[in-house]
């Protein structure tokens, strides 16, 4: 095997590790950008996400979500825009500036993590803490694989032969296949939770309870309201609640209403 093949193999790593980062980021930002459920992508409502943290340590006012929003926004756009530098000059061949892009996508990668990590000790969620701790040490494994590749000796002769590349075709559509099969069965049974009505559980006498599904949007609101009075045609809405701050903080991806009733008179 040549040496032009080899370059062309460790080229061929650098390029996964740029898009794969470039992915990431790009797919966070447009996150931020598009909340709530749409056709085949469902962005989490992140301000109220924060927002919630926050009151959990007595910090009400929305400003203190809004500045750490804004920072979060700001460090990935910073490293999206840095790993597609480096994917430019990747292809340019312009060895120096994509290193030097690399890296400095690399660092604001890592310093989101650790503002992540931050925050995630201070609220209390150990799940993404552990989640923001892998992607710190991934990032930094990828900086130490993307510069020291050229040093890692490749084999000189690798070969494939047809089985193989069957088996490999064969599971790749496979899988490909049960993935797009999967998110079209779960568009199509559970997208129309946006706006369907959902069903009132009565609490006591005078008081219903509506829990609503990730996905419901207003009009499932407005749909709920309008069944549950059809339903129920001598009662009058007279008050409407959400559950006390406390239990709101236990259940961040769904919504809990409370209906206070009385009879027409």
């Amino acid at each position: 095997m040549t040496e032009t093949t080899h370059k062309r193999e460790k080229d061929l790593i650098r390029y996964f590790i740029i898009i794969y980062w470039s992915l990431f980021w790009l797919l966070n930002v447009v996150d931020k950008i598009i909340g709530g459920a749409h056709l085949f992508f469902v962005g989490r409502d992140r301000f109220a996400q924060v927002e919630r943290f926050f009151d959990s340590i007595g910090l009400e006012n929305p400003i203190y979500a809004n500045i750490a929003l804004v920072i979060t926004a700001s460090l990935e756009i910073f490293a999206l825009v840095f790993f597609l530098g480096a994917l430019y000059h990747l292809i340019t061949k312009n060895d120096g500036a994509n290193r030097s892009w690399f890296l400095v996508g690399i660092c604001f990668t890592l310093a989101t993590f650790t503002f992540f990590s931050i925050g995630d000790q201070v609220f209390g969620d150990h799940f993404e803490l552990l989640e923001h701790g892998l992607f710190w040490f991934i990032a930094l494994l990828s900086w130490v694989v993307y510069t020291s590749i050229d040093r890692i000796p490749f084999p000189s002769q690798v070969s494939i032969t047809t089985k193989q590349r069957n088996v490999f075709l064969a599971v790749t559509i496979l899988l490909a296949t049960v993935t797009s099969a999967s998110i079209f069965y779960h568009n199509h049974t559970s997208f129309i939770q946006r706006t369907q009505a959902v069903a009132v559980e009565q609490v006591t006498e005078d008081t219903y309870k509506i829990e609503f599904p990730f996905l419901a949007g207003s009009k499932a609101f407005e749909n709920s309201l309008e069944k549950f009075l059809g339903e129920n045609p001598t009662l009058q809405i007279d008050n409407i609640y959400t559950a006390p701050k406390p239990l709101r903080l236990g259940k961040s991806d769904g919504l809990i209403i409370y209906i206070q009733v009385t009879a027409k008179k």
